[in-house]
């Protein structure tokens, strides 16, 4: 199964997944990690540290980070740099977070990132303009 590993500053991971928890009803089970970074985080050394974490999935790993050029997503990106089977997608919401969880299972790892990244993008709606201004 390709194992989720959500790389955010500060605590957003885990709360992420304990929200994404509430709203299934149930923690998503194995296969989830996250991976807290600081203001202090050198990126070789959690590089390192995250790496350790991806070369045991053998089928794979997609890795959430929250925003692009952030310290999240360097540290990913030079961890997974060698890792074929690793992708890296970055500006987590919810809603890719829930399309992880529901869709691992029976999907490899490629497939489960364009699919992330494809509800992830479809999941941002300017709601003022779709709903109270459209009418």
């Amino acid at each position: 199964m390709v194992k989720i590993i959500l790389v955010t500053h500060g605590a957003l991971a885990s709360q992420m997944l304990d929200t994404a928890a509430q709203i299934i009803g149930k923690q998503p089970g194995d296969g989830f990690a996250t991976f807290a970074v600081t203001t202090a985080a050198s990126v070789e050394k959690e590089a390192a540290k995250l790496k350790e974490m991806l070369v045991s999935c053998e089928e794979g790993a997609v890795i959430l980070t929250d925003i692009f050029g952030g310290s999240a997503t360097n540290i990913s990106l030079t961890a997974s740099k060698d890792l074929a089977n690793c992708f890296v997608i970055t500006g987590l919401n919810l809603s890719m977070l829930l399309t992880a969880i529901n869709n691992r299972k029976k999907s490899t790892a490629k497939e489960l990132a364009e699919k992330i990244e494809a509800d992830g993008k479809r999941a941002v709606i300017n709601a003022t303009e779709l709903l109270i201004k459209g009418l």
